[in-house]
């Protein structure tokens, strides 16, 4: 299911480092502090391949939405289906993202994430802009651009919902894939739950071979 799409936003996510001159709105500081956080879990040597697993997942689980990313992405289909087949369906999405994302911890090359920006698109509804900056080419004049969607979730508390690579958003490609996947189950919502667990399962890094 083009398991791409899930990993490539997810090194943007874990990668890069904020300056603290753009330390003014409060959607930048949560996303600067929590990208500091992934930095430090990527860098730290101290940590045992399981133990940066785990703190990953409590990393991402905690900044996030991955139920509300997980209901958009179902379109019409949410509205026919029970409530308990989507339960289970949101915890399926939740692993099979987090797993997309441990899968390319070998991956981190020292890039860094510069924030140029953030749009409040709606109350509450923001969009920070990025872009890459590589080591080996700093100066580079046409950076990757990144984008991040935020909601403020209220009590001072941001979420994470969306992420872009130039323009691309990974919810909407993702939204259509998972479309014409249930389009061709009958909108089944626990058959695509079943074929997310099958495809993380698949997909999982061995414990013994994971960050070498």
């Amino acid at each position: 299911m083009g398991f791409w799409r899930v990993s490539l936003p997810a090194l943007c996510l874990l990668m890069f480092s904020l300056s603290p001159a753009l330390a003014a709105v409060p959607v930048e500081i949560f996303v600067q502090q929590n990208i500091d956080r992934g930095i430090a879990l990527l860098t730290d040597k101290s940590f045992s391949d399981a133990d940066r697993r785990a703190k990953l997942t409590g990393l991402l689980t905690e900044i996030l939405d991955t139920k509300a990313m997980a209901l958009f992405m179902l379109g019409a289909a949410r509205e026919q289906a029970v409530a308990s087949d989507l339960d289970t369906y949101a915890e399926a999405y939740r692993a099979f993202m987090i797993a997309g994302y441990e899968s390319q911890l070998g991956g981190y090359g020292g890039q860094s994430i510069k924030v140029t920006g953030s749009t409040e698109r709606a109350p509450g509804d923001w969009i920070v802009t990025a872009v890459v900056v590589d080591p080996a080419s700093p100066n580079d004049p046409n950076p990757l651009a990144v984008g991040f969607r935020v909601k403020d979730e209220g009590g001072g508390k941001f979420a994470v919902v969306d992420a872009s690579i130039e323009g691309i958003w990974l919810g909407l490609a993702q939204r259509a894939e998972f479309g014409a996947y249930l389009s061709q189950h009958a909108n089944s919502v626990a058959t695509l739950a079943a074929h997310l667990q099958d495809v993380t399962s698949r997909n999982a890094v061995p414990a013994a071979t994971a960050h070498k």
